[in-house]
């Protein structure tokens, strides 16, 4: 028996211990709770109550909400704060109703809280009536990290606050001597002026901060026994007869975010003076977490999208957004913003926008999305000369799936980084054709095209194709020139030879005339001379009639007469034959 006894308990042993090896361990019991669950505070003073999650161990907790119920007669809050939670993803923030007396939330983290004590929020009470009230939990759950949201909650924690009636210090009587009485009298003087209070944390009053620390600063006088100070949510409160010190600066630390007063009064030997109230403002918490939505109205090549947002800032307000669209920035006031916020013309592929909400007092939350706009079909370069000459007309026609879209044509010189962009359209069957009007230097290029249609919407870039151009030869280049050159040198030339010619024609016409003449002079010289030589052969002899001796001398100079004309016609006939051959070579 004791062997079967001890059997079954080694088995019932290894069957526990393979139950904890293959069953998860969930939290032991969860619980929501309140921190301090009590207390007693007087009427028109703050506290706060923070709301407290004990995880129970195990594998913790990722998630938790609920709503808290109170009662609106005797308290109302004023502000709720996650700064600080351990919950770093809400659903939706803290938030509350004074009217219905409700608080709810629902948060939660990326991986997963094993502590006892986690703050969730924080709730800011300010006490209405005197009684007693409670904090309780009116529903709730807290959620394990085991992929199946198990609610782990196993209980809830309350609050019990006593209100009480504010109180006053006693005023202790002392009897006076008439000797004091008079004393008094002779000692009674001036209060101490209206404190002047400047922040070097807040300086202007109306502005909103991010700084929970403030300071205040103000001057000491020579006869001042001490300061009395404080700060409310009240712009009218009195700090009250206890003095903090004679020191002439105060500073706050964690101050809850809202709208706060600071108080201050002198007191000198004859009493306090006039309270000063000094108004300061305090936002730390950041606007709430916001998406951002891509719409492109369903057309994926739409090149201007919308934005859609929006956020909220329950404590100081929105300012302004800041929208940053891959790296170019642009602002928007929170007053001026709808909701949706129209993009420039984009081009196609991956982009990025962020989106960062300001507060007035400069906390920020932002969101950042990724989005793609699919580019056009591309255009095809059908027709396109590999080489061509300078003085050649560059033409390029294409084809494209788009009607009456701009078609860009991109002329790339090697060497040079920045193409030359031109531009034409398709017809109404996609077709397009483009001239290029401009010569192109002697070199290598590149050509391509993308269609770009009237939203802006853009196609990726077509096949590049490589263009050479080729510099012309010197007859291609300046054949007319030449030719133009030559034209006026021949014409020149002619016109110098027909002007020797000219010149030739007029000198043989004169020596023509002047042979002529010369001809015409020697006959009548000769014909004088045979007269002259008579009549000297008749005066030497003072006779008519010539001798024989008379007659041979004038024979004789006869002869010689003769012989020297036909000698020189004969020169003057040679010179003339001469003339004619001349005039035949050049009539020929």
């Amino acid at each position: 028996m004791k062997k079967l006894v001890g059997l079954i308990l080694a088995c019932l042993i290894n069957f526990y211990l393979t139950l904890a090896l293959v069953v998860p361990t969930y939290a032991a019991g969860a619980t929501l709770f309140f921190s301090p669950s009590k207390g007693s505070y007087e009427v028109d003073k703050s506290f706060i109550v923070k709301v407290m999650v004990d995880s129970g161990g195990g594998l913790g907790i990722n998630a938790a909400d609920g709503t808290i119920k109170f009662d609106p007669e005797y308290l109302s809050v004023s502000n709720v704060n996650n700064s600080g939670s351990v919950f770093k993803l809400w659903v939706a923030e803290p938030s509350f109703s004074n009217s219905n007396g409700t608080i709810s939330f629902s948060g939660g983290l990326p991986g997963a809280y094993t502590g006892n004590s986690g703050l969730i929020f924080t709730i800011t009470f300010k006490a209405k009536k005197v009684g007693e009230t409670k904090l309780s939990f009116a529903n709730g759950a807290v959620l394990a990290p085991d992929g199946k949201g198990t609610n782990v909650l196993s209980g809830y924690g309350s609050a019990t606050y006593t209100i009480t009636e504010k109180k006053e210090e006693p005023k202790k009587e002392v009897k006076k001597t008439s000797r004091q009485k008079t004393e008094e009298k002779k000692t009674q003087g001036i209060l101490p002026p209206l404190p002047e209070v400047s922040s070097p944390t807040h300086p202007k009053e109306d502005v909103w901060y991010a700084n929970n620390d403030p300071e205040f600063q103000w001057k000491l006088l020579p006869d001042l026994l001490g300061v009395s100070l404080m700060i409310t949510h009240s712009p009218t409160s009195d700090p009250g007869p206890n003095l903090d010190g004679i020191i002439e600066s105060k500073k706050y630390e964690d101050v809850e975010d809202g709208e706060w007063y600071f108080h201050i009064k002198y007191k000198n030997q004859y009493g306090f003076g006039k309270i000063a109230h000094r108004r300061f403002l305090v936002d730390v918490t950041p606007p709430k977490e916001f998406t951002i939505t891509v719409d492109n109205k369903g057309d994926a090549t739409n090149p201007s999208p919308v934005l859609k947002f929006v956020t909220q800032d329950e404590t100081s307000g929105l300012d302004y957004y800041k929208i940053t669209i891959d790296t170019k920035t642009s602002e928007i006031k929170a007053d001026d913003f709808n909701g949706s916020y129209q993009l420039d013309v984009l081009p196609p592929g991956d982009h990025q926008v962020t989106v960062a909400a300001f507060d007035k007092a400069g906390n920020t939350a932002s969101s950042t999305s990724n989005f793609f706009i699919e580019p056009l079909k591309a255009p095809v370069i059908t027709d396109i000369p590999k080489i061509i000459s300078k003085r050649d007309e560059l033409i390029i026609r294409g084809a494209s799936f788009y009607p009456d879209v701009e078609v860009k044509i991109y002329i790339a010189s090697e060497g040079k980084d920045e193409p030359e962009e031109f531009s034409t359209r398709t017809d109404n069957e996609g077709n397009w054709s483009y001239f290029h009007k401009k010569s192109l230097k002697k070199g290598n290029y590149e050509i391509w095209a993308k269609i770009v249609d009237n939203r802006g919407a853009q196609s990726i870039d077509s096949a590049k194709h490589v263009l050479t151009v080729t510099a012309p030869s010197i007859i291609e280049s300046y054949g007319w020139m030449i030719i133009g050159v030559s034209i006026i040198i021949i014409a020149v030339l002619i016109a110098y030879i027909l002007f020797l010619r000219h010149k030739f024609d007029e000198e043989r016409r004169r020596i023509k005339r002047e042979v002529k003449e010369a001809k015409t002079r020697l006959t009548e010289i000769f014909t004088a001379l045979r007269e002259e030589v008579n009549e000297l052969m008749e005066l030497a002899d003072k006779k008519a009639g010539l001798s024989e001796s008379e007659r041979r001398v004038k024979e004789k100079l006869e002869e010689a007469l003769d012989i020297s004309e036909e000698f020189l016609d004969k020169e003057i006939e040679d010179v003339e034959k001469e003339i004619k051959i001349k005039d035949n070579n050049n009539n020929h």
